[in-house]
């Protein structure tokens, strides 16, 4: 049974980007149903012209900003990899002088260094630079694929939904229509948010390295605003890159990032989150971290990017279709706290 399932997973592989975008696609929709709703009100146009203006509106901004932050962000890129065997040399001096004490270690420092290969190194590092053309060829070919899966959800959206309550008995329509009613809810309220917590935490992130004199700051600032999409881990690997960084400049000034990173994010937890998501998106954070690493392995980088909203939608259904009666949640927790040996709350 475990071969079978792994044979289909590797034969069905390839398919499960297709199914990602289009998920993407979908979730996109659902974001911009409130907005042109709005926007056919107010103008009567008819909802495929205002479909169509939304969408085309949306896919501008994104190219106008693609055409004006992606020079500079390539530029920095390869000054960042050009500046490899340099920074190399500041590690290797380091690590020499830390290892001064111990001849033995520091004749091993020296040959792993003499034995590494800096313009091979180097040269690795720009053609990988090089493959970023390719890749970008294909996020912008995938993006053209998510706004036309987003453009018809928009244009006929009672089909979809229609379709997804014929597959229940009558009786339960009511409740699915609820369920889907909360899950467009919350959608939006993650898209929203996250835009907001993205954008504060990219120019934070960028402003912070610019006053630390740490270079390449706006790609670093772009970076942590990009990993905001990931939950806990996110906010952790956008600091690493810009510390190494700030190590080769001097090693207390990576301590300095690491401290700016951290205070961004209790900024973030305790300011951002609370305001932007209004307590809309209650979730543990061990279903954020099962749902991000069960969705990056399944569809990889797109996985990552709908886990949380895909989450959200699921706990709206669970909430309407597993409701408990009154008086059972509050035995439950009692429970709970009994199998967990912990104290009940003071009453306030």
């Amino acid at each position: 049974m475990t071969v079978s399932a792994v044979l289909l997973y590797l034969f069905l592989r390839p398919l499960l980007t297709v199914v990602g975008l289009f998920l993407l696609g979908t979730l996109l929709a659902a974001v911009l149903h409130l907005p042109l709703t709005w926007l056919q009100e107010r103008t009567r146009l008819p909802r495929g012209v205002a479909a169509v203006a939304l969408v085309l509106l949306l896919a501008a901004l994104g190219a106008a900003a693609l055409w004006w932050l992606l020079p500079i962000l390539l530029g920095q890129v390869v000054e960042l990899a050009e500046g490899f065997p340099g920074a190399y040399a500041q590690v290797r001096d380091t690590l020499l002088r830390l290892a001064q004490r111990n001849p033995a270690l520091a004749e091993y420092v020296r040959h792993q260094v003499e034995r590494a290969d800096l313009q091979a190194m180097a040269a690795q590092v720009l053609m990988q630079v090089g493959l970023l053309g390719t890749a970008l060829v294909r996020a912008l070919l995938a993006g053209l694929l998510v706004l036309v899966v987003a453009l018809y959800s928009l244009l006929y959206p009672l089909p979809l939904v229609r379709g997804l309550l014929i597959l229940w008995p009558p009786a339960e329509r009511q409740r699915v229509a609820a369920s889907v009613q909360a899950s467009l809810h919350k959608v939006r309220a993650w898209a929203g948010g996250m835009a907001v917590a993205m954008l504060a935490v990219g120019v934070l992130s960028m402003l912070a390295l610019r006053l630390l004199g740490v270079p390449y700051a706006l790609l670093f600032g772009v970076i942590a605003a990009l990993l905001e999409v990931v939950p806990t881990l996110g906010p952790i690997l956008a600091a690493l890159l810009p510390m190494a960084v700030a190590f080769f400049q001097e090693p207390l000034r990576a301590l300095w990032v690491a401290l700016a990173f951290f205070a961004i994010q209790q900024v973030e937890n305790n300011l951002l989150v609370p305001y932007i998501f209004a307590g809309a998106l209650r979730m543990h954070p061990v279903l954020v971290l099962f749902a991000v690493l069960m969705m990056g392995t399944l569809f990889g980088v797109l996985g990552v990017f709908v886990s949380i909203p895909l989450l959200a939608v699921v706990q709206a259904v669970v909430q309407e279709f597993a409701r408990p009666p009154g008086g059972e949640t509050q035995a439950a927790d009692e429970q709970a706290r009994n199998a967990l040996e912990m104290p009940r709350p003071p009453a306030a």
